[in-house]
């Protein structure tokens, strides 16, 4: 379980020191335990609109799509079964889509940098949710359903003065 810890921070880390690289993308299978490894798709930096369909991929474990130009996430995020962590950083985000919902194994989901996001019903559903950071979002109070999340343990936000 450490080592998964310790996997989701790095690939977050070198997410964020890449910045403006034009990198192709790639499904990296990273090392572990024996039998205990994840599947990481960073599609960070590609001027992104949506999507693409070659990310509809079950095996991922943690997809990054942070600086794009993504308005919304697609409906079949919802065959990611395997999905733990989402990071959606500096989009254009309005609402999260619905369908996250049916990724009944998300515990951590970043959104931060999406100054149009307002909504957030779509994670209401997501019971393993443990980590949301909405900071520098339309979200400036912990919506009314996070509060009815028992795995919640960090929901980072901007108070508005």
């Amino acid at each position: 379980m450490k080592w998964t810890k310790l996997a989701v921070i790095l690939f977050l880390f070198a997410s964020f020191s890449l910045k403006g690289q034009n990198n192709q993308v790639e499904i990296f299978e990273g090392r572990g335990i024996v039998n205990d490894y994840q599947t990481v798709l960073d599609l960070s930096y590609q001027n992104l609109e949506e999507v693409p369909a070659k990310a509809n991929n079950p095996a991922i474990e943690i997809l990054i799509l942070d600086n794009n130009n993504l308005q919304a996430l697609p409906n079949w995020i919802s065959s990611l079964k395997n999905l733990k962590v989402l990071s959606v950083r500096n989009n254009n985000l309005t609402e999260v889509n619905s369908a996250i919902s049916f990724c009944e194994n998300l515990e951590q989901i970043y959104l931060s940098g999406n100054p149009n996001l307002t909504d957030l019903t779509g994670l209401s559903n997501c019971k393993l949710l443990k980590i949301i950071d909405v900071v520098d979002t339309g979200i400036n109070e912990v919506p009314g359903e996070m509060n009815m999340m028992d795995k919640l343990s960090y929901f980072k936000f901007t108070r508005m003065n």
